[in-house]
């Protein structure tokens, strides 16, 4: 398998935890929203989007943000895997 098939198969594992996250904060479930406001305390009572989602698994998996994270992403996590 190329590396850029690897690459773009991490990122889509990472899109899809973003969706799912998303789709857990809209049905307003405690720990999404908990895991939500730990990393964007600033959040207040709006509806987040799909941006907001991302932003928070780029965090949980230690990156600033969202394009760090596909950016540099995938890279580090096949450092830490090998």
């Amino acid at each position: 398998m190329s590396p850029t098939v690897c690459a773009d198969s991490k990122i889509e594992q990472f899109e899809k935890e973003a969706r799912n996250f998303l789709h857990d904060l809209r049905r307003r479930e405690a720990t999404a929203i908990r895991r939500y406001f730990s990393f964007d305390p600033q959040a207040g009572n709006s509806q987040p989007g799909l941006a907001d989602a991302r932003y928070v698994v780029a965090r949980r998996h230690g990156f600033r943000s969202w394009r760090e994270l596909k950016e540099r992403g995938v890279s580090r996590s096949q450092v830490a895997a090998a």
